[in-house]
């Protein structure tokens, strides 16, 4: 089961799904438990055309069996692989759920507090939105999507979020405020996130 948010987050955010993945990594098998959060108090509904929260946090527990250190591996090594099946997974999450993922705008290397590396990749996102409830020329939202890896002393850590980048009829957005959400999450569950978090 996946831990809870972290007390500063927790009264702000509600679980809405828990999505169960598994696959085969290496030598190892992998379950992979990622719990959804979206705002308790969501602003004013944005008409988007996907079953994602347009804003949102997650949390992955993952349960590797055998142990990696059992067949002789270590999280540091596999690190590049475990980024790559993180984001592969998250896109293939969004976009069952209406999101379209247009590729990876930066990633972004980082020191957790165990002085091991960490990965934090952005990628550029855009929501549909329902024609008859929003502006004539508008069909989509832009947005910005966040999976932050980095190796524990057994496993990965994995979190993110979604968060627009733009407004529909006048509703406000905030994307650093997001992104350093994102990032207080990444600190909390044991990571570090780099100065600040990225920009846009």
């Amino acid at each position: 089961m996946t831990d809870p948010l972290p007390a500063d987050l927790a009264d702000a955010w509600r679980p809405v799904a828990t999505l169960t993945d598994e696959r085969s990594i290496v030598a190892v098998s992998i379950t992979a438990e990622t719990t959804v959060y979206e705002p308790v108090e969501p602003p004013a509904t944005t008409p988007v055309e996907a079953s994602l929260p347009l804003r949102s946090l997650f949390v992955t527990d993952l349960s590797v069996s055998p142990s990696l250190s059992t067949i002789g591996l270590e999280p540091t090594g596999l690190l590049s692989v475990a980024t790559s099946q993180a984001k592969t997974r998250f896109v293939d999450v969004v976009e069952e759920r209406g999101v379209t993922v247009d590729g990876v705008r930066d990633t972004i290397a980082f020191e957790t507090p165990s002085g091991e590396p960490g990965k934090w990749h952005v990628l550029e996102a855009t929501y549909p939105l329902v024609a008859d409830e929003t502006p004539a020329d508008a069909d989509s939202l832009t947005a910005e999507a966040h999976v932050v890896v980095w190796p524990t002393d057994s496993s990965f850590g994995v979190v993110g979020g979604t968060h627009p980048l733009e407004a529909v009829d006048d509703r406000p957005v905030d994307p650093e405020r997001d992104r350093d959400r994102i990032a207080r999450l990444v600190r909390s569950v044991g990571g570090d996130a780099p100065g600040g978090s990225p920009a846009e």
